[in-house]
């Protein structure tokens, strides 16, 4: 296997090492309605912490504040125009989506759009230096970076009533950026700097404003406010200490 593919193939694996657990996790547990408010809660709550303090600041060390607010902008932009660009998908005029499901497609194309520079900069530290094993380490962080987001993926799609083998095959889906982002920085070496800054605040953009506009208000709809806020108080403390860490 060439160099090439190996890296490829590390950054898809690592992608889901992290997205499958997290998403099984869900997928496992009960489905009373506090619970799932609590867990949505929680979900939002570390998707904040890991964009106030991880996505953007990245994304500012990267590139400048015009790669950042363009990023930004167009992020907001995809989620407020969410519905008319799925409405040009063939199955998603075929299918009465509900609020749930339309919820995890669109945090399927944050994540998505989230792990291709992730897997960018996997792909340069193999191609750089693979006999050291730097990219193990950073590989592994990665991993447990992503558990948060097979979470609330799953959660979305499991509140829609979403069969198990769709919600498993979108939680692969979502992680086929990372693996050819990973080709991508093995066979460049490294992306522009102005279009990883760009790539991560338009996910950031993104998540964020699908966290406040869609996320919670659905939560609260489930179980009332208390039990999310309750969730998305924890979820942020755990997000801010996953970002502390990693």
């Amino acid at each position: 296997m060439t160099s090439l593919a190996l890296a490829t193939v590390i950054g898809l694996f690592t992608g889901l090492l992290g997205t499958l657990p997290g998403g099984f996790f869900v997928l496992k547990r009960p489905s009373k309605k506090i619970e799932q408010s609590w867990l949505l809660g929680f979900s939002g709550g570390v998707m904040i912490a890991i964009v106030l303090f991880d996505l953007f600041p990245e994304a500012c060390h990267f590139g400048s504040i015009w790669s950042v607010l363009t990023g930004t902008v167009l992020g907001v932009g995809l989620v407020k125009y969410a519905e008319s660009i799925l409405r040009l998908i063939p199955y998603y005029q075929e299918q009465k989506c509900s609020n749930f499901v339309r919820l995890g497609v669109l945090l399927g194309l944050g994540i998505g759009v989230h792990n291709f520079p992730e897997g960018v900069a996997l792909g340069t530290v193999y191609a750089a230096e693979p006999e050291k094993m730097r990219w193990v380490s950073l590989a592994l962080l990665m991993a447990i970076h992503n558990l948060p987001e097979g979470m609330v993926m799953a959660a979305a799609f499991k509140l829609g009533k979403v069969r198990f083998k769709k919600i498993v095959f979108s939680l692969i889906l979502v992680e086929i950026p990372m693996g050819i982002g990973a080709g991508v920085g093995a066979f460049l070496g490294q992306l522009s700097a102005w279009m990883i800054s760009f790539s991560l605040a338009f996910a950031a953009g993104a998540m964020l404003i699908l966290v406040i506009k869609e996320l919670i208000p659905l939560a609260r709809k489930l179980a009332g406010f208390l039990w999310v806020g309750i969730g998305l108080a924890f979820g942020c403390l755990i997000g801010i200490l996953l970002v502390m860490i990693l």
